[in-house]
């Protein structure tokens, strides 16, 4: 049922990515007798069915947070993790087929993608609030989670002791979407980025929400010294909300501010 819309990627044994219409990320880790969904994207399609080519383990889904790109499948599955301060309606309502749809728009026709393609309502969906720390036991393989509030109050990063990777949502991207609805001001990202900074240079790899997957500790430092300039530059919030990149935009890597935003 429309796996082609999701492309399969072996990070390593038992580490997948699905990338799903080359708009968002969810990463699939095997353990010996459970498995972990991290994300489940916007839902285009069904996304067990290409789930069940991948592994015959159940299958544990939870969120990074709860933006309909990450948290939007959640309906098909018996029950979705989601960070605790993200269980709103407000999330519930960015997560109804509505948006979801929007979210595709741009790549709708591009993927051979009509609106039937995604459907389910989340409230359809039982969410279940995970707690900073919780900790996922795989078998032969465990998963902590911490917080990096910023582009979301609940923002988690998911961090496997076992392989030594990190799975960050939108926590940390190339482009850091600090600058989009109800984001966290921009300087309370910066404790967060500095942990997950020291796990990189620890030997930890990363892998983001979005585009191919790729972070390098190198980016994130650069971001670290970005944001800090952004801070330098306006002392106080501005009065009126915008959308603006530091140093300017780049798929490359930059920061997405907003300057009524910062502190």
């Amino acid at each position: 049922m429309n796996k082609s819309f999701y492309t399969v990627e072996k990070l390593e044994e038992g580490t997948f990515r699905i990338d799903e219409c080359g708009r968002d990320n969810c990463y699939l880790l095997l353990g010996e007798e459970d498995t972990l969904l991290i994300d489940c994207s916007i839902g285009t399609g069904h996304l067990p069915t290409l789930l069940s080519t991948l592994t015959r383990l159940p299958v544990t889904v939870a969120a990074t947070h709860a933006h309909g790109d990450h948290a939007g499948a959640g309906y098909q599955f018996p029950a979705l993790f989601v960070p605790k301060e993200e269980i709103t309606l407000n999330f519930r309502i960015q997560n109804l087929r509505f948006y979801r749809r929007k979210l595709l728009s741009n790549t709708m026709k591009k993927q051979g993608i009509t609106k039937k393609n995604i459907d389910g309502s989340i409230f359809r969906a039982k969410w279940l609030p995970m707690e900073d720390g919780r900790v996922f036991d795989l078998g032969g393989r465990t998963v902590r989670t911490f917080r990096v509030p910023g582009h979301t109050a609940g923002s988690t990063v998911f961090a496997d002791e076992t392989r030594l990777l990190l799975f960050l949502g939108d926590s940390i991207c190339p482009v850091l979407p600090m600058h989009t609805y109800r984001c966290l001001p921009l300087s309370s990202w910066l404790p967060g980025a500095r942990r997950v900074l020291a796990l990189a240079n620890e030997g930890y790899t990363m892998f983001c929400g979005h585009g191919d997957g790729r972070m390098s500790a190198e980016l994130l430092a650069q971001q670290i010294a970005w944001v800090q300039e952004i801070l330098k530059q306006y002392p106080h919030n501005e009065t009126k909300h915008r959308r603006a990149f530091y140093p300017e935009f780049s798929a490359e890597g930059c920061v997405g501010f907003d300057p009524a935003n910062l502190y």
